[in-house]
């Protein structure tokens, strides 16, 4: 393939990514959070397998399509169905373990493509398959269930989810929670359709700009770029590694930042944690940008590449191991049942934009302000989101929706604080 096939490989994915982030947002409520990562998971076998059939560039860019739309979906409805099915005390963890299994995913998939081109596509095909074969018998969500009126179904589906046989009748906490989930669906109205009513309210838009401050923190903490541009990144600060291991390097301490984000969050729970990750993150962007200041300007720090290495390891690492692995299992919990879809859906949607002229123009950007300039503005999307998160971030570890949302109630100013919280 010549460089302008690869590049359009590589444009293609975020038109994929495109369309899933929009669409994942309209499905989720019309026809269900269930069907809205079935429906993606059958596109992913097709991606797959145009790979191992493709004798031309066009089913490959089929497969890249077809593999954005994946991504761009689960982004927006695998964090809402988590929500939706776990347990509010295990909300977060589950959260984060989607983060985490990401993460151990693209470390197998570099290590699997070492043994042969087809050998990546071949065993997704296979996992897939065992997938769609046991997700097929899941019941959709408790809360979606009610939301399209069917009290016995979503009764049945908590049941399900809880491990209580199918006749026996809720007991106990398990009413308890069953009744919450009422109220969180009547507390913002069951119509399916959404109207500009119902993004009003104090608590609605405080929550969907917390919403917007975590998924803007992909793009914005640098996470999708310096994951992406690792090598030039240390190059231009004089430092020389073996590509492939510097690349596994990094992957094997993201996977280990995901699993220890599961520890901390259930140690000092969500909104601290979020600020440790703001904070170390601060220190690596800051710390890289003055070592790129002095090298910049021709000093030579051969004798303090291990600080560079430290801070650029937690500009790299923290952001996608931490404070990615929170936004995703966060951002829907400060959103009513309703707007999740939409809301998140647009947003990624957005995200994705900004990341693809982020990606194409980081080199540009990079000659004309320089390496300092770029990791200083990190630095400060991190102070930025840490100050905002003191403010107005609510706790979400073990938190029910209304209790959500009279914390962010009490965040707001007292002249728009909604009466019925």
């Amino acid at each position: 393939m010549t460089k302008d096939q690869v590049s359009l490989m590589t444009s293609i994915f975020y038109i994929g990514a495109f369309l899933g982030s929009f669409v994942g947002g309209w499905v989720v409520n019309t026809i269900g959070r269930k069907w809205g990562l079935i429906i993606p998971m059958i596109l992913q076998l097709f991606a797959n397998a145009f790979i191992v059939l493709a004798k031309s560039p066009l089913l490959l860019y089929l497969s890249r399509i077809f593999s954005g739309i994946l991504l761009g979906a689960i982004f927006v409805v695998l964090p809402i169905f988590i929500v939706e099915v776990t347990e509010k005390r295990l909300r977060i963890t589950l959260g984060n373990f989607f983060g985490a299994t990401g993460m151990v995913g693209l470390l197998l998939s570099k290590g699997l493509a070492a043994l042969g081109f087809y050998v990546v596509p071949i065993t997704t095909i296979a996992l897939t398959i065992v997938f769609l074969g046991c997700f097929a018998m899941f019941p959709d969500t408790p809360e979606y269930l009610l939301f399209r009126n069917k009290p016995e179904d979503a009764e049945k589906a908590l049941k399900f989810y809880r491990g209580i046989p199918s006749e026996s009748p809720l007991e106990g906490a398990i009413i308890e929670e069953f009744e919450e989930i009422k109220n969180v669906v009547s507390l913002r109205g069951q119509k399916t359709s959404i109207k500009m009513k119902d993004l009003k309210g104090g608590t609605t838009i405080l929550g969907i700009i917390i919403s917007l401050i975590l998924t803007s923190n992909m793009n914005f903490t640098g996470i999708r770029l310096t994951s992406s541009f690792t090598e030039s990144i240390l190059e231009d600060a004089g430092i020389h590694l073996d590509n492939v291991m510097l690349d596994i390097s990094m992957s094997v301490l993201q996977v280990f930042g995901a699993i220890l984000t599961i520890y901390l969050v259930r140690w000092i729970k969500v909104r601290r944690s979020f600020l440790t990750f703001y904070f170390l993150s601060l220190i690596g962007f800051f710390g890289a940008a003055v070592h790129y200041y002095l090298h910049e300007r021709g000093m030579n720090l051969v004798p303090f590449t291990w600080s560079y290495m430290i801070c650029i390891t937690l500009a790299i690492v923290v952001p996608l191991g931490g404070i990615n692995t929170l936004c995703m299992s966060s951002a829907s919990q400060v959103l009513s049942l309703k707007i999740r879809g939409c809301v998140l859906g647009v947003m990624n949607t957005v995200s994705l934009g900004v990341a693809f002229f982020m990606t194409q123009y980081y080199l540009v950007l990079v000659d004309t302000v320089g390496n300092s300039a770029v990791m200083a503005a990190f630095g400060l999307w991190c102070l930025f989101a840490g100050i905002f998160s003191i403010f107005y971030l609510p706790e979400l570890e073990s938190k029910t929706f209304s209790e959500i949302v009279e914390s962010l109630n009490r965040r707001l100013p007292a002249c728009i604080r909604e009466r019925s919280f």
